[in-house]
């Protein structure tokens, strides 16, 4: 990649809540890319494992503040010094050449922001059935998105001058904080742009870890349906009918996977539910 002599600057920002189960690995992914000019800054809300002392390992710069991701993100952007910054999760990996093909897009091809593409790891029959449907859901975003009422993944890697624009993220958004920036930022016509590189995410081991993430996520929906209107829930119905089609017909000799898949949406749709009841009604569960 051939760029100017001043080599322009990438804050890589990772909330973290006891993450020590893939924090090393998404850390050591990004001390391992191509392109070395990079800072990574740590938003932690007050983890109890480890990993605040394996953050310090990988000598990223550590903030501790009680916070959900949107608001780690932010504050994160409040403390970088770079010219780009990317959002990354505590449970992602980057393949060795994220960063420098997302620089050289936004430097040469002036892209305000850049997706890159998302391979779901699951280890164990539901994590496993999780990652099929998530990358089942991706493959129907490539086959239609251009042609059909369906979502789209949103960028993660940005020009950090059009993110403040923009406005950042909205603090109080547990869901779809992301889908909301980019629809902030495509109404001001910034340019996007897509990697070849990908980006490697490892999905909770338990069913119970993916559904109680689900919850949690429900309780923000009504907070999101106010602030961005209820069109994208139409989508997201659309996108899902495309993607149980598509897990039907490629795993129709893993019977087993595809009945995961489906039992799990169920479920998700259940406990996406039952948190935005609770959400509604604005009261906690108890323990």
């Amino acid at each position: 990649m051939r760029l100017n002599l001043e080599k322009p600057k990438v804050s890589i920002v990772v909330p973290t809540y006891n993450s020590e189960r893939t924090l090393s690995q998404c850390l050591e992914s990004i001390c391992n890319q191509s392109y070395p000019y990079h800072e990574t800054i740590v938003v932690d809300s007050f983890s109890h494992d480890n990993s605040v002392n394996i953050a310090k390992g990988f000598g990223a710069i550590i903030i501790q503040r009680k916070c959900n991701p949107a608001l780690a993100r932010n504050i994160g952007v409040a403390n970088s010094t770079g010219n780009y910054v990317l959002f990354l999760d505590s449970d992602q990996v980057l393949s060795a050449n994220v960063i420098e093909e997302c620089v050289e897009k936004s430097a040469t091809g002036e892209a305000g922001m850049v997706r890159i593409p998302e391979v779901f790891i699951g280890k164990g029959f539901w994590s496993h059935c999780s990652a099929v449907w998530k990358n089942s859901y991706g493959k129907v975003e490539r086959a239609y998105w251009h042609k059909r009422n369906i979502t789209r993944g949103e960028p993660r890697f940005f020009a950090k001058g059009q993110v403040v624009q923009a406005g950042m993220f909205k603090n109080g958004l547990l869901w779809g904080e992301d889908y909301d920036l980019y629809n902030r930022m495509n109404k001001m016509k910034i340019k996007e742009a897509t990697c070849e590189s990908e980006v490697y995410h490892f999905e909770p081991t338990s069913v119970g870890k993916i559904l109680l993430k689900l919850f949690r996520y429900g309780k923000s929906l009504q907070d999101f349906r106010q602030d961005s209107g209820g069109r994208l829930f139409l989508l997201l119905f659309n996108h899902s009918l495309l993607t149980l089609t598509m897990v039907a017909r490629d795993y129709r000799k893993s019977p087993a996977t595809t009945t995961g898949c489906a039992f799990l949406l169920f479920l998700k749709t259940y406990y996406l539910a039952i948190g935005l009841l609770v959400g509604l009604l604005n009261v906690e569960p108890k323990e």
